[in-house]
């Protein structure tokens, strides 16, 4: 039985979570668990680590047969080796397969900031189309709105599944029809899936997955670094089951393609090769606590709201009604609580919350964000 609930003790850890913030101040921004990585993930690092040998790794058979294992036992897909191409962490794999489709690209907002920060790092243009949200807060893909924004310069579709900020997790018709999409506009898809394993309630279809034509006109690129909290021992790696998109994709990386470090390799072959299973299993329990108070705690709040969180450990918080110019700003001075602005995910209004952490520290930060808005209110 592993306990989640072990109080946050991160000096000494390397942590921008913690460091960027004045003493007193509740961290809960950045996706970064306060939760210990898995255990047995931390005994194969101290046990490579103790061996006085840090030369090149052998990768191959070691890193991918798990993978391709584990894929086939979470999500019953197959995966061929040749398909795995590792990148040095998933953004840089997203960055390789813009620079490969060419064009411009497009995909729906609210959206993860760094895939916001891509056109920079690629020197491409984007395109943001909005997505949907019903009187539930409840966000799903426009796809009217989609295609009427593609022209004919877009070559490629970013898809972040889950999805980060919003918290969705797309059904397979979902996928299809977004496929669908991208399939009449001859458009690559690039699905962003790190926080696959935390799919809350209803499972993860990897886009891979979803038909024989979507896995040739896509790459998937995933990493275990979210579900395992190893952020710091980064590692990725893309599913291209298409041979010539494959050979463009290696070739946009320019000599990038990861070799994982042997720390890194320990870890990795853990996170995969079901050791971590039984922990996994007990995290997600544990988030969907979590998840679940927070939900009817934020719900509960007058000029507050929050729709429900399918995957990630990310809330999505509506703060438009407290008529505040930035809400992220407002609970950093008043209640001492770091959250995300919503500015980086494309509305200001919102922030995101991480309750990936002891429940006793999230309630904490709940109840300062209540207790300086019902201050405000009796002002």
């Amino acid at each position: 039985m592993y306990n989640y609930d072990i109080p946050a003790a991160r000096a000494g850890s390397d942590s921008v979570k913690w460091h960027v913030v004045a003493d007193g101040v509740i961290p809960m921004w950045v996706a970064d668990m306060d939760i210990q990585a898995a255990p047995p993930v931390v005994q194969a690092v101290q046990q490579r680590a103790a061996h006085p040998y840090y030369g090149y790794p052998y990768t191959e058979d070691e890193l991918k047969n798990p993978i391709i294992a584990h894929y086939k036992k979470l999500y019953g897909a197959e995966i061929d080796p040749e398909w795995l191409v590792f990148v040095p962490s998933v953004m840089p794999g997203v960055a390789a397969a813009l620079r490969m489709a060419g064009g411009d690209f497009m995909y729906s907002v609210p959206m993860y900031d760094h895939i916001r920060a891509l056109y920079k790092e690629t020197g491409l243009t984007v395109i943001e189309v909005p997505m949907q949200r019903d009187e539930n807060c409840r966000y799903t893909l426009d796809i009217p709105a989609l295609e009427a924004a593609i022209t004919p310069a877009v070559r490629a579709m970013i898809l972040c599944n889950p999805h980060n900020p919003v918290g969705r997790v797309f059904s397979r018709e979902e996928l299809l029809e977004l496929y669908a999409l991208c399939e009449k506009h001859g458009l690559l898809l690039i699905s962003d899936e790190i926080h696959c394993e935390f799919a809350l309630d209803v499972p993860h279809v990897p886009f891979f997955s979803v038909s024989e034509d979507a896995a040739q006109h896509s790459v998937t690129v995933c990493s275990a670094g979210k579900i395992c909290n190893i952020p710091g021992l980064p590692l990725g790696f893309a599913v291209i089951p298409n041979a010539e998109l494959r050979a463009k994709f290696i070739k946009q990386l320019d000599g990038l393609q990861a070799c994982p470090n042997v720390l890194t390799l320990a870890a990795y072959e853990k996170a995969y090769d079901g050791s971590c299973d039984d922990w996994k299993d007990g995290l997600r329990d544990y988030l969907r606590g979590n998840r679940d108070i927070a939900e009817a705690r934020f719900n509960a709040i007058p000029g507050v709201r929050t729709g429900h969180n399918e995957g990630t450990y990310l809330l999505w918080v509506d703060c438009s009604a407290l008529g505040l110019e930035d809400p992220a700003k407002f609970f950093l001075d008043n209640a001492r609580v770091r959250v995300n602005s919503g500015a980086m995910y494309g509305d200001v209004q919102h922030i995101r919350f991480n309750y990936g952490c002891p429940r006793a520290q999230m309630v904490e930060a709940i109840d300062r964000m209540e207790a300086a808005l019902k201050a405000r209110a009796a002002e």
